[in-house]
């Protein structure tokens, strides 16, 4: 937030039509940030973690609700995370939720060659003014996070994550909700030196 009060004191004094203006775009800029979740002037604190994620499992589908009754702002937004068979989240799914705390995942009971998935599971929440919330939360604990089978029949060949955000496109920065850094480079093959004359 702005805060110019003394700086207007005195321009109010010389001259007090700019001041006035200056006061109304300063409300203005205030009050944009407090909506859109920013700060004119850097970061804004990430919302709290979660106090709990809720799983229920069905056949190909998963209903995944998330219990947040901390203070938080109307432009909160939330992100789930999932993996198949890594519970370490080394590259995980990503499904930003908006505002919404809950969603129902459609997603395959095994793989390409019929063997069961085991599905993990963790969110966190972010600000698009902040860094993604630092600690998720998980189904199960995050030292053993429990693991989600289904009870369908559906095969499906996963595909490796790309990320979100300004995350890295690999999918291997886990947690990156909208990212942690405004702007990422351009990612490209990677070429060899040209060569010295």
């Amino acid at each position: 937030m702005l805060d110019a009060t003394q700086f207007l004191n005195e321009v109010r004094n010389r001259d007090p039509h700019l001041g006035k203006l200056l006061e109304q775009l300063i409300d203005g800029v205030n009050g944009i940030s407090n909506h859109l979740g920013v700060d004119p002037k850097g970061k804004v604190q990430p919302p709290a973690a979660h106090q709990a994620l809720n799983i229920s499992a069905g056949s190909d589908h998963v209903h995944v609700t998330i219990t947040d009754n901390a203070p938080i702002k109307k432009n909160v937004q939330n992100f789930i995370e999932w993996s198949a068979n890594d519970p370490a989240f080394n590259n995980p799914h990503v499904e930003h939720l908006n505002a919404s705390r809950g969603r129902v995942l459609p997603l395959p009971a095994k793989d390409q060659n019929g063997v069961q998935i085991q599905y993990y599971f963790k969110s966190y929440s972010q600000y698009a003014g902040s860094d993604p919330q630092s600690k998720h939360t998980f189904f199960g604990t995050r030292f053993a996070p429990t693991p989600v089978t289904l009870t369908g029949a559906s095969t499906l060949a996963l595909l490796p994550s790309t990320g979100s955000g300004t995350g890295k496109s690999d999918g291997s920065q886990s947690g990156s909700g909208l990212g942690v850094v405004l702007q990422r480079p351009a990612i490209g093959p990677k070429r060899s030196p040209a060569p010295a004359f």
